[in-house]
């Protein structure tokens, strides 16, 4: 069975790979189940064992990205541990340098950006979740400003970054990064409002 699991995974792991290189060259609605087979040396019959169609197989790639997204994001979200941002972003940035490829084209400046989107949702859940933790009578709205702010500076960085081969190592970047955000963040939790405040 152990042997089965492990030819499975290798099949897959194949096809996944075929298709990056395919994205990589042209956009996925001109990707064909025929040359990504033959790219990845596996019959058509292999493929449609795993996967419905092409977009199944997308799908499932960025599916299982967010999962691991969503995994480093668990301390904020589900601990809600304010201060583990600083690590988050590190880890951030090492997890796409780590899958530069698969990165490139799924999040990249030529992706279709629907998992890019939904990565900017879930970490506005975590940033929220932490700093109104952190700074319980901090204004939400000024926060979820801030967020839309630093997210959208990020998701720039981290296109410039990606499209020019990641020059910089993950960790330097990250720590770029941070010093860029917490002016914006100071601005955000200053904005404190109690019940009886006026809001500005």
């Amino acid at each position: 069975m152990k042997k089965e699991d492990g030819r499975v995974r290798i099949t897959r792991q194949l096809i996944r790979d075929a298709l990056l290189q395919l994205l990589q060259e042209k956009p996925l609605q001109h990707i064909t189940v025929r040359e990504l087979c033959e790219k990845a040396s596996v019959n058509r019959g292999t493929f449609y064992a795993h996967y419905k169609d092409i977009y199944d197989l997308m799908e499932q790639i960025e599916q299982h990205m967010f999962d691991e997204f969503k995994s480093i994001l668990r301390p904020l979200i589900e601990d809600q541990d304010p201060y583990d941002l600083v690590e988050t972003v590190t880890r951030i940035f090492s997890y796409i340098q780590e899958h530069a490829d698969l990165c490139l084209v799924t999040l990249g400046p030529n992706s279709d950006k629907k998992l890019l989107y939904r990565l900017v949702e879930l970490g506005k859940q975590a940033c929220l979740n932490s700093q109104l933790t952190l700074f319980p009578h901090a204004d939400p709205r000024m926060l979820d400003y801030y967020y839309t702010f630093v997210s959208s500076g990020c998701i720039a960085i981290l296109e410039k970054w990606m499209k020019e081969g990641m020059p910089e190592g993950s960790a330097h970047l990250a720590a770029f990064v941070r010093t860029l955000i917490s002016p914006a963040f100071d601005t955000a939790r200053a904005e404190r409002l109690s019940s009886g405040q006026q809001r500005i």
